[in-house]
């Protein structure tokens, strides 16, 4: 019973990383997180590629079911209609409950790695064991790894604004927030970090920053200072350093968005973290286009209808889960 229990976790488990990988791109923690699960057992990547398969054929059963049972034995056909309905009630069951789970509380995936989370439209502050102070925005997530040699935090989603307890004689350790496979060293006391789709965006608040990510075997580095933001990631490296008002970027803090020319893309993104249901965009030169206004987080139907009439688009929505723009 224990064995078979085993099994099925197992079983779960996997079909749970296919309907992920069904949804949209892994970020880069999930996917360090989906290799350590698969090489961790022999058992576990045998249930994933069982699971994969199964997901293949219910498509295949779904679109052209007379031509598939046609071609195969009826013992072949039984045990595949099994092996279906099984696996495919697991991952029916995954995708609903992953799907119910993400609408009211946020990414069930955050909520079992991070220490620290907000659920959509959520704003937390949480004091570290150091005296150090991270507001959480809305769908946020953090992992606390302090180590003998420095202070480090795991951003893991959303955006968190942190203030540094200061390096001292009896703290000597630096605080380094690591994101998207780069590090923030506080070399001051505040600044931002904030998801941008596979990267990050960095500002320096107060006081002075240290950006830094590993690319090609190399390590790339900028000190900011206050109004100085940066923007990198794995695959597009180091970007340049912009300056930018701090009050607007910082506005979330008091209840307010405020976008000055801001990609639909990333606009998008931001309102995604405060609603409950999701908005998708249809066409992607769509997604480019520039969107400047100031909303209230607590009404963002609002912005919704700001960003139609300003772009001469059309928002169609299923409330309260999807708002499709095109």
């Amino acid at each position: 019973m224990r064995t078979d229990q085993h099994a099925d976790d197992i079983g779960l488990r996997a079909a749970e990383w296919v309907a992920r990988l069904d949804g949209s791109a892994l970020t880069h923690d999930e996917t360090l997180a989906l290799r350590d699960w698969l090489a961790a057992s022999a058992d576990h990547r045998a249930a994933f590629e069982e699971a994969q398969s199964t997901w293949r054929e219910l498509s295949l059963l779904r679109h052209d079911p007379g031509p598939l049972r046609a071609c195969l034995p009826v013992r072949r056909r039984e045990r595949i209609r099994r092996r279906a309905a099984g696996i495919g009630a697991v991952i029916a069951f995954a995708v609903l409950a992953a799907a119910a789970a993400r609408f009211h509380f946020g990414d069930p995936w955050l909520l079992a790695v991070a220490d620290y989370h907000t659920a959509p439209g959520e704003l937390r502050t949480v004091t570290l064991a150091d005296g150090s102070s991270v507001e959480l925005g809305p769908a946020s997530a953090i992992a606390i790894e302090f180590r003998d040699t420095e202070r480090r935090v795991k951003f893991l989603a959303g955006e968190a604004f942190f203030s540094a307890a200061p390096r001292t004689q009896a703290e000597p350790r630096p605080v380094v927030v690591e994101a998207a496979g780069g590090t923030t060293t506080a070399l001051g006391t505040q600044f931002v970090v904030e998801s941008a789709g596979d990267g990050a965006d960095v500002l320096s608040v107060q006081h002075r920053i240290e950006v830094a990510l590993q690319q090609d075997g190399g390590k790339r580095g900028v000190v900011l200072s206050p109004g100085e933001e940066v923007r990198y990631s794995p695959e597009g490296g180091m970007g340049q350093v912009r300056t930018r008002d701090i009050t607007s970027a910082t506005a979330w803090r008091r209840g307010m968005l405020v976008f000055n020319g801001a990609p639909l893309r990333h606009v998008v993104e931001t309102l995604n973290r405060y609603r409950r249901g999701r908005i998708v965009i249809l066409d992607e030169t769509l997604a480019e286009r520039r969107v400047s206004g100031v909303f209230a987080t607590h009404d963002l139907n609002d912005a919704i209808e700001t960003m139609t009439s300003e772009l001469g688009i059309t928002a169609r929505s299923v409330y309260p889960f999807i708002t499709v723009l095109y």
